[in-house]
């Protein structure tokens, strides 16, 4: 059995849905690096723009 506590220094953040898919709303325009976490596979990097007025997306595949 495992437990995990995750900590967020910030409101941005998502958990994933059963179809792999998240979102983190209303996150302000900027230059990012959004980060994956996954309690048994190696954590995943990648930076981001979000524009004002759009969307970005980000994908990750943990194997």
């Amino acid at each position: 059995m495992h437990g995990f506590v995750f900590v967020a220094r910030n409101p941005y953040f998502a958990k994933v849905a059963e179809d792999g898919s998240y979102t983190i709303a209303d996150v302000p325009p900027g230059k990012y690096t959004i980060k994956a976490w996954h309690g048994m596979l190696k954590n995943q990097k990648a930076k981001v723009t979000v524009d004002a007025g759009s969307k970005a997306t980000v994908d990750f595949t943990f194997k």
